[in-house]
């Protein structure tokens, strides 16, 4: 028996510049962290009557895992070489589709309890491999990256398709600042990632003049991001999350609405210093940059607009996995 826990992430700059169509073609530049809420899985070697039974989101029960309904519990349960007389359960401690990365923290949670020993590049890959290859959906790595190594992370993504996982390494203060400045709220939308990236992939793709200025910028963005850490300016955090909202919101007619952009607008005049929406944009969670000084009036007028706050702490640890005999 096998429990896994994967963390989920939040991207401070770059998102968007790791998806294939660019990366391919200019290279990508992520700096993402992952945080102290997680996908969970636990893997049970036996059922009685030698079926396949999981419970992620329904219960199913089949014969075989490519009988399986869902198509990316399928695609992750036969990558993992899993078929027939076991039992998976998942748990997660933020809703599918919300931005924080659960899908490929769940392919990478479901890999690890199949393969306990597997390295953490191993384990980023081969999630990957289900979402872009064995689903076709147009995400990038940077989700299964940080899900497999954790912390907070500089992600290099190379032309030909390497991805380098660095670390940054900030002093205590630097952290504990960062940490503190953070705020997510839930907008009560979930998505799909890979349909609301969709458009802006085929734009990327077809050398769309705006789209390659908006994500040359982004990626920019993601250098001062480094920068401003590495010279402890936790000050200009804020105004980067926010000029990457203001390119990235202009990717794709589905990134943001009226409404999004009303909660955006809604938390900067609360007080906060820069606000985005996480993932592929759509809904999900909104990630603020605020004071401290500031999060009382904060907090209370994202309630006032109905949204929930999820707390959460930067995590350094990636997938762990615990077996226990039976």
């Amino acid at each position: 028996m096998v429990t896994v826990r994967s963390p989920l992430r939040i991207s401070l700059a770059g998102g968007g510049t790791d998806l294939p169509s660019y990366s391919s073609r200019y290279g990508g530049l992520v700096v993402g962290c992952a945080i102290d809420r997680y996908v969970g899985v636990t893997l049970f070697p036996r059922e009685f009557r030698g079926r396949l039974r999981t419970a992620v989101d329904t219960t199913v029960e089949c014969d075989g895992a490519g009988n399986h309904p869902h198509p990316m519990v399928r695609a992750c349960l036969l990558r993992a070489g899993l078929d027939d007389g076991f039992q998976l359960a998942s748990f997660s401690d933020a809703p599918s589709g919300s931005g924080l990365g659960g899908s490929a923290a769940f392919a990478v949670s479901v890999l690890h309890a199949a393969a306990p020993g597997a390295s953490a590049r191993t384990l980023a890959e081969t999630a990957a491999a289900v979402e872009i290859d064995d689903l076709g959906r147009a995400v990038g790595k940077q989700d299964h990256y940080l899900a497999a190594y954790g912390g907070i992370r500089l992600l290099r993504f190379h032309r030909s398709g390497r991805v380098d996982p660095q670390p940054l390494e900030l002093p205590a203060a630097v952290r504990a600042g960062l940490e503190a400045r953070l705020l997510l709220f839930y907008s009560g939308t979930s998505r799909d990632a890979g349909a609301v990236l969709a458009e802006q992939n085929e734009r990327t793709r077809s050398g769309n003049d705006d789209a390659l200025r908006r994500l040359h910028a982004i990626r920019s963005i993601a250098d001062e991001m480094v920068s401003a850490l590495e010279r402890r300016d936790l000050a200009a955090i804020g105004h980067l999350v926010n000029e990457h909202w203001s390119l990235k919101s202009g990717l794709g007619s589905r990134i943001s609405s009226p409404r999004l952009q009303a909660l955006h607008d809604r938390a900067r005049e609360a007080g906060a210093s820069g606000a985005k929406l996480l993932g592929s944009g759509g809904g999900g969670f909104l990630l603020l940059v605020c004071p401290p000084e500031r999060h009382a009036e904060v907090r209370r007028s994202m309630a006032a607009a109905g949204l929930r706050e999820l707390p959460f702490r930067l995590a350094e640890g990636g997938s762990r996995a615990i077996r226990m005999p039976l």
